[in-house]
């Protein structure tokens, strides 16, 4: 995101790349299938494998200026991922982080009812020696030259604030509702490390619209992220159908009045189903809210390397 986390600088971005970007609506439609890798990163196989470019090395994050030469590189990437997966991609706008040259940005901002929402798809550039093909090693100047056929990504919904600017060069600001969510830490000596709450927020939130007893681990629909409820947006994706704005609409109306009380027991103690302020909320929970997820189906099985992976099916 940027130095900052409660917005986005989408001020430096590129026509070129941005063309590519302008698929029509529909153009993704289809099944939704995607996997998690044993450490649980998202990822999707592709029909054919893609080349990644050898990417300049970005030297201080606070130059909002990309290297010589990685809009060309980038170029060739999202040429062929918005042709292989134009469900990620379609519609949207490339900007230019330079936190994470290995992580490109795209966004595109819907409106429902009275309220702007965030559609923002992150590739993972990064290279997986094991997954991928290294055509020419890369250096301290450089990144590895390679080509693979998983597609690793995130895509998520946010709800944007209600009274920021709104011009094309204003950044994009969140409406982070979610307080600060620090725990404690643990440990003693070098071994203390920090508690938060964001896994038990996630499980609580999604366990809400999800069927009761239903296998979703480790994909969460509704979760917790820059401090905003938000939505993975599996399944949920513009170029998709298009319904994404609408069910986060719906489960921040029906789910930010009870924040308090949810922060404040998950403060106590770590999420389980039966808790007593959790069933109480499932039984409130309206009817259709959690429909986008209704034909959820996770497999758990072996890649070739005997590592678990997980298919996520709609």
């Amino acid at each position: 995101m940027g130095p900052s986390t409660s917005a986005i600088d989408k001020s430096v971005t590129d026509p070129g790349i941005n063309a590519m970007l302008a698929l029509p609506d529909g153009a993704g439609a289809g099944p939704v299938a995607c996997r998690y890798s044993q450490n649980e990163d998202q990822f999707a196989i592709l029909d054919a494998p893609f080349e990644v470019p050898a990417l300049p090395i970005h030297h201080g994050f606070q130059n909002p200026v990309p290297p010589a030469g990685y809009v060309e590189a980038l170029a060739s990437v999202v040429r062929q991922v918005a042709s292989a997966a134009p469900w990620l991609l379609g519609g949207t706008r490339w900007f230019f982080d330079p936190v994470n040259i290995l992580a490109p940005a795209f966004f595109r901002v819907a409106r429902f009812g009275d309220r702007d929402y965030l559609y923002l798809a992150r590739l993972d550039l990064a290279c997986r020696p094991l997954e991928s093909e290294i055509l020419e090693p890369g250096g301290n100047s450089r990144t590895h030259r390679y080509r693979t056929a998983h597609l690793y990504y995130e895509s998520d919904w946010y709800p944007l604030a209600p009274e920021a600017p709104k011009g094309d060069r204003d950044p994009l600001e969140f409406d982070q509702i979610v307080p600060v969510t620090w725990k404690g830490e643990s440990g003693e000596g070098y071994m203390i490390h920090g508690i938060w709450m964001d896994s038990d927020i996630n499980k609580f939130f999604s366990k809400l619209v999800l069927p009761a007893g239903a296998r979703n681990h480790p994909f969460y629909p509704v979760t917790c992220k820059h401090r905003c409820v938000s939505l993975n947006a599996l399944g949920l994706e513009p170029s998709r159908n298009g319904r994404g704005p609408g069910a986060l609409h719906g489960i921040r109306e029906w789910l930010e009045p009870e924040l308090d009380s949810i922060l404040q027991d998950l403060q106590a103690a770590s999420f389980s189903e039966l808790m007593p302020l959790f069933k109480e909320i499932k039984a409130r929970v309206p009817a259709g809210l959690g429909d986008p997820w209704s034909g959820l189906r996770i497999v758990a099985d072996l890649n070739e390397r005997d590592q678990k992976e997980y298919t996520v099916e709609f």
